[in-house]
């Protein structure tokens, strides 16, 4: 569930940029109250997609979202519009308007009633008109019934059918449905099947989903698969694609390699990012002492906060060669969620040696949202200029507390 426990990431991003100019590490839909799920998994994805819409990466942004919508139909259903609006919203921005129009019309049938409903049709207004013509046509939703249906039938009928469908004529959703539908049949040919559309369809979204559904299955014919896919890739996006598709498959050993190996820095990245959101903190802590590029160690500070290692950031925060990648440790602690990182927050304040530090660790209690920590070092602060630092991110707030303070202050 959406949770209101936490700051707003607007005010907390006004912080940041108030305080170092910190680039948003979120971007925001037309809903001014969005927020990251509760769920720590969930909000790892959802955190990951912005970020990744930040950086106008549509089709990662698009595997985050669409990810955060299979596991939200798990832990948290009521709420699993939210992740198909965000899947509308990529898809326009990478002018895929078939598919987009196809996400905003699941989410209007599955969710009815849903508050993201105006946005994702005002996403159709604005990227093109002609894609907010309602219904699709009555030949392709019984083409999907009709694939559909094929769950049912007998290996040996489904598999001709499914290919006959995936070369021919139907639209993406369709072909998609189809690759579904032989993901779930228990037969060689039919991962075959996917594995051919895989390697050789002309469709670089079709190739994709053919990959995400190999780690959807998460059989162990099905990642060697992909081993294979990933030994032989050229492209470094199909190979991002094949790191998701490990995510998905919980495949932490395989992605853990790609993080060490890889020379492409963005599929690098990629699977650092992946490792955060298994929570493979002892795998990104092996990582990070055996790694000396800066760019990459950052990468690491990050999904370790996405991961909740606390004990690892702390160490980070105050042993790490250069102010650059402290400063990220502290931030992490605040993105760890975890009540640990911000008590080590309010002990590592008075330690702060440069002001950029001190910056740091109340960027990391404003993300946190603990505005008790903030009151605390409010009042226990000895100069003031950290008086004047520290109330003006607690007015960031908007809480009762920081009423309070600000009425405190403001009497003769």
């Amino acid at each position: 569930m959406y949770t209101n426990a936490r700051i707003p990431q607007r005010i907390a991003l006004a912080a940041a940029l108030a305080l170092a100019s910190m680039a948003p590490r979120l971007v925001f839909g037309a809903a001014d109250d969005a927020m990251a799920p509760a769920d720590k998994d969930l909000a790892a994805l959802y955190w990951q997609g912005h970020d990744a819409l930040r950086k106008s990466d549509w089709s990662a942004a698009l595997q985050r979202f669409a990810e955060l919508e299979r596991r939200m139909r798990t832990k948290d259903a009521q709420n699993a519009d939210a992740a198909i609006y965000w899947e509308a919203y990529a898809l326009t921005q990478a002018k895929r308007g078939t598919e987009a129009k196809a996400a905003v019309e699941r989410l209007h049938h599955e969710f009815p009633a849903s508050r993201w409903s105006k946005d994702a049709d005002a996403l159709l207004r604005k990227a093109e008109p002609a894609l907010a013509q309602p219904n699709a046509p009555d030949d392709e939703a019984l083409a999907e019934i009709a694939v559909e249906g094929l769950l049912n039938a007998p290996p040996e009928r489904a598999l001709p059918l499914l290919k006959k469908v995936l070369d021919g004529r139907h639209s993406s959703k369709i072909k998609k449905r189809a690759l579904f539908v032989l993901s779930q049949l228990d037969d060689d040919a039919a991962l075959a099947t996917i594995v051919e559309v895989a390697k050789t369809n002309n469709d670089p979204a079709l190739r994709e989903e053919a990959v995400r559904m190999l780690g959807v299955s998460g059989e162990a014919r099905a990642i060697e698969r992909l081993r294979e896919l990933y030994a032989s890739a050229a492209d470094a996006h199909e190979k991002r694609a094949i790191v998701q598709a490990w995510l998905t498959a919980d495949r932490k050993d395989l992605i853990l390699a790609a993080a060490r190996t890889e020379p492409d820095a963005n599929v690098r990245r990629e699977a650092i990012q992946a490792l955060g959101a298994l929570d493979a903190a002892a795998e990104l802590q092996q990582l990070f002492d055996t790694t000396h590029d800066e760019a990459n160690q950052r990468e690491i500070v990050q999904a370790l906060g996405v991961a909740g290692n606390v004990q690892a950031l702390v160490k980070i925060a105050g042993n790490a060669s250069t102010e650059a990648i402290r400063i990220e440790a502290i931030r992490a602690l605040g993105v760890s969620g975890d009540r640990g990182g911000n008590v080590a927050l309010v002990d590592l304040y008075p330690k702060a040696t440069t002001p950029a530090l001190r910056d740091a660790v109340l960027q990391g209690l404003l993300i946190a949202g603990d505005t008790d920590a903030m009151l605390k070092l409010y009042r226990q602060a000895k100069t003031a200029e950290e008086k004047q630092a520290l109330l003006r991110i607690i007015t960031m707030t908007n809480s009762g507390a920081a009423l309070d303070v600000i009425e405190s202050e403001l009497k003769d």
